[in-house]
């Protein structure tokens, strides 16, 4: 198990470098101008270590996502405290997110692009990919709990359902950006997915 354990850690190191150094090279040459080949070189690791990790570099743009969903887990406890309901806390989320988007609009897209691009395959490689829709279902569960969202369907099958509506709005957005705020169209993708189309004439 020790030995397993190193293993683990070394590999996860490896995996944080090549993210590093991949996302250096992506701000100072661009995204398009650097190659797989120039990756593997800086990042000190043979060609095919760095496609055992990455097919892509779409999917290291994909990774450097995750990563920084994973660091957020940490604030869901003061989520919860700080907003008393989850379509507020859904907001939070969303926009914190839209936030890191904006910072790197061409990353922003390419991620939502392979992203739509990956849909339909097994859960595992979308775990793989990222964390985000993992981090919807727990605040999807946190409301089933409180009592403001459906029980009768699963967190998980809405969170999925959630994402998907998030990546669209994002993907359309950063595709035309002369549209509404995007902090706007995520806020009333919110209200359209809690409040649903259906319009209440009482």
């Amino acid at each position: 198990m020790q030995d397993k354990s190193r293993r683990e850690r070394k590999k996860e190191a490896t995996e944080r470098n090549i993210i590093d150094v991949a996302m250096t090279l992506f701000r100072t040459q661009g995204f398009t101008n650097t190659t797989m080949e120039l990756i593997a070189a800086q990042a000190d690791v043979a060609k095919a270590t760095l496609y055992k990790y990455f097919p892509i570099k779409e999917a290291i743009i994909a990774a450097y996502w995750r990563q920084n969903v994973q660091q957020k887990k940490d604030v869901l406890p003061q989520l919860f405290a700080s907003f008393s309901d989850t379509p507020q806390r859904l907001t939070a989320v969303f926009l914190s997110a839209a936030s890191i988007f904006q910072r790197e609009p061409e990353f922003a897209r390419i991620q939502f692009t392979y992203q739509f691009q990956m849909i339909g395959q097994h859960p595992e490689s979308q775990n793989s990919r990222s964390g985000f829709e993992g981090f919807l279902t727990h605040v999807l569960t946190a409301g089933q709990t409180l009592g403001d969202v459906r029980a009768d369907i699963s967190a998980t099958t809405m969170a999925s359902q959630l994402l998907l509506l998030f990546t669209s709005t994002c993907l359309v957005w950063f595709s035309t950006t002369d549209t509404a705020p995007l902090e706007d169209q995520l806020s009333q993708t919110i209200t359209l997915f809690i409040q649903g189309a259906r319009y209440d004439q009482h």
